[in-house]
């Protein structure tokens, strides 16, 4: 009987935050195995599956590719190989829901987690932009989502505009049960500006080769503005993910992806100065905290 495979790495989020290019990143690498889905989600929401409305009060975009039992979650890493030092999924929702990181370590002792941070003003536009192109969210406007999140139930966390940006609680949580051998912070912005050198940081975190280099101009998870939305619901549609990873190379379909959302896709426009105005005071104690806890300057991301 074949050794039941467990993940070892889970990329954790902070959702909008990179998470995609990574795992991506790995998914290309020899040595690593990630999860089809990527976010498989099991451990955050066990047989429930994903049961958080959209704001038409559709089911989630996530509630068709969450995986809902223990033996289906463990068949996405079946063909996990010896050579794959990593094995490895991305659930954002690890980084949003309390108590996970115990039931991370509990489910795989010895795991290594992975977080991304990112100001959460930006953030929180991106998971807008990443919702307006998916007809998620029907407001109109950034300032209109933001004031109708707190008359809305408990919306899929992607509309969770405010409260996805409040990193302190979960870093805290993932402190305590982590020690920092298996506890890596990554911040947004370093790698957009140095995505080579964070590479680098990642594989000697896994203790993986980091001459295997990504192709880090494609582009994973891109939101923007469709010019033809039947065209971006295709390629959004997990059936249609499903096929390509079938029959085609990874990046191969990735390069592809970008191809053709370079095309359908236009950009949003940058996030006003009243709304980032509004968010950085909102945000203002989260941050200073998270100054202390990690460490790093973000004054950036102050009023």
């Amino acid at each position: 009987m074949p050794t039941e495979k467990r993940p070892n790495l889970f990329l954790v989020g902070a959702q909008k935050s990179a998470t995609s290019a990574m795992a991506g990143w790995l998914k290309g690498h020899p040595q690593a195995f990630m999860s089809f889905p990527k976010e498989p989600g099991y451990l955050a929401f066990g047989e429930g599956g994903y049961d958080f409305p959209n704001a038409y009060g559709r089911p989630g975009s996530a509630a068709q590719y969450v995986v809902r039992s223990e033996s289906e979650y463990l068949d996405l890493f079946a063909e996990a190989q010896p050579e794959h030092k990593v094995i490895g999924e991305a659930s954002t929702w690890y980084f949003a829901e309390p108590g996970m990181a115990r039931r991370l370590d509990e489910f795989s002792p010895g795991c290594k987690v992975i977080v991304s941070l990112r100001d959460p003003a930006e953030r929180a536009y991106s998971a807008w932009c990443h919702a307006r192109g998916r007809d998620i969210d029907p407001c109109q406007t950034f300032a209109e989502s933001l004031a109708a999140e707190s008359e809305r139930k408990q919306m899929e966390h992607l509309l969770r505009y405010h409260e996805m940006g409040r990193y302190c609680w979960a870093l805290k949580e993932y402190r305590e049960v982590f020690d920092p051998d298996r506890f890596l912070v990554l911040f947004y912005q370093d790698i957009q500006a140095d995505p080579l050198g964070e590479w680098r940081k990642i594989c000697a975190f896994l203790d993986i080769d980091a001459s295997h280099e990504p192709r880090f101009e494609q582009r994973y998870n891109t939101s923007g503005i469709p010019r033809l939305r039947f065209m971006n619901t295709i390629m959004r549609s997990h059936r249609v993910k499903t096929w390509a990873r079938r029959f085609l190379p990874h990046g191969l379909a990735v390069s592809v992806k970008n191809r053709v959302e370079q095309v359908n896709l236009q950009d949003f426009p940058p996030l006003s100065d009243a709304d980032r105005a509004y968010l950085r005071d909102y945000y203002r104690d989260e941050v200073l905290e998270l100054q202390q806890l990690t460490g790093r300057d973000l004054t950036e991301w102050l009023p």
